[in-house]
């Protein structure tokens, strides 16, 4: 999905996990940049499964936001 390209049908969740998708990317993926530029085979390692964990985290949000909004339908 381009930035500039009209929204249809996206439902709130689906915006969500774009924008959080971009979050992640940007904040996570910039660590482990920096990591694989600098750092030991530890510090890549440990990066990528911080970026691994914050997935998940974002995934089990995602998942608890949906639950609820289908019970409040």
């Amino acid at each position: 999905m381009t930035p500039n390209a009209p929204a249809f049908d996206e439902s709130p969740l689906e915006v969500w996990a774009c924008d959080k998708a971009q979050e992640i990317m940007l904040r996570e993926g910039f660590r482990l940049i920096r990591s694989a530029r600098n750092g030991s085979n530890t510090e890549i390692r440990e990066t990528s499964l911080l970026m691994a964990r914050v997935i998940a985290a974002s995934l089990v949000e995602a998942s608890a936001a949906h639950r609820s909004q289908s019970a409040g339908e």
